[in-house]
């Protein structure tokens, strides 16, 4: 089924408050919009919008709030031989959630915003797979959260949680780029 370019836009501008800033890209790829609420720039897909009914993600009422402060943790699994990284806002239950199954805390850091806590775990993420780190999977099998683990084996958690501390560290010396006013 093809899906018309307009009757895609309009179906971001009604169903989601969402203008697309690019032309449509297909139901399954994601798609640079503004909200007309928040002003964010966000990347849904159409298919989400018309069948799941999301929209800004920034303005959801679920999910996980990059404008909130936020958690970054690190998760322990001795069956698994596996640390997990990840991310949560405050109070929501997400770190006891690994815990029922099966994961150990093994500590947190309080970031400001999500979205500070979302770029350290990309970068944490990108180190791991950096030195070959892959992702650990339970019997061959992918379960919540996997594609954010790394074999405990190759690293002692200590050393992990180091790494992360190591690389908050060096986000938070460099400086933001800022342009001169003749560049601009």
């Amino acid at each position: 089924m093809v899906i018309d370019p307009k009757a895609a836009h309009d179906i971001m501008v009604s169903q989601a408050g969402l203008l697309p800033q690019v032309p449509y890209p297909g139901v399954r790829e994601r798609w640079e919009c503004r909200c007309q609420n928040c002003r964010s720039t966000v990347y849904p897909t159409l298919g989400s919008v018309s069948s799941r009914g999301t929209g800004c993600s920034e303005c959801a009422e679920y999910g996980f709030r990059r404008s909130k402060a936020a958690l970054l943790y690190l998760v322990t699994h001795e069956g698994l031989q596996a640390a997990k990284v990840g991310i949560c806002n405050l109070d929501t239950g997400r770190i006891e959630k690994h815990e029922r199954r099966g994961w150990t805390r093994y500590d947190v850091l309080a970031c400001k915003t999500g979205r500070d806590a979302e770029l350290l775990e990309k970068q944490v993420l990108a180190e791991w797979r950096s030195q070959g780190w892959r992702p650990v999977l339970d019997h061959g099998q992918p379960y919540d959260g996997w594609t954010e683990t790394a074999p405990l084996p190759s690293s002692s958690a200590d050393e992990l949680w180091q790494g992360i501390l190591d690389l908050k560290r060096l986000t938070e010396a460099v400086p933001p780029v800022t342009r001169s006013s003749h560049e601009r």
